[in-house]
C-alpha cells in the first residue's frame, strides 16, 4: 500500500514538474521532477530485516546449581531454558512439563 501511495504522489509531482517546465519555470519543474524520481527510488527500495537481540545480564552473586524437574525429578540442563516475552521458562525433555524460573529475592 506505500509503494502504490509513493508512486501515485511521484507521478502526481512529476506531472507538475512537467507543466512548470512547459510553461518555462525550468528551476521549479527540474526539482519537481527529481522529487518525483526520489520518490520513486523510495518506493522501490528494499529494506533490510531487523535483528532483534536479547540479552540476560545476572546481578549480584551468581552460583550454579543443578536444576532438576519440578514434576519428575529428572536433570535439567542448559538447553532446556528458553526466554519468552521477557521471562525464562524451562522445559522438562523428558514428562513435557513447563514452568516459569523466578528469581528469589536478595534480601
Amino acid at each position: 500500500m506505500e509503494k502504490v501511495l509513493a508512486l501515485l504522489f511521484s507521478f502526481i509531482v512529476f506531472v507538475i514538474g512537467l507543466a512548470f517546465l512547459i510553461t518555462g519555470r525550468i528551476a521549479v519543474g527540474l526539482l519537481l521532477i527529481a522529487v518525483s524520481l526520489f520518490l520513486v527510488g523510495l518506493a522501490f527500495h528494499r529494506r533490510q530485516a531487523v535483528v532483534m537481540q536479547q540479552k540476560i545480564e545476572i546481578g549480584g552473586d551468581v552460583r550454579s546449581q543443578l536444576l532438576n524437574c519440578r514434576n519428575c525429578g529428572a536433570e535439567l540442563s542448559r538447553e532446556s531454558l528458553e526466554v519468552k516475552q521477557g521471562a525464562v521458562f524451562i522445559a522438562c525433555p523428558y514428562c513435557h512439563s513447563q514452568y516459569q524460573l523466578e528469581e528469589e529475592p536478595k534480601w
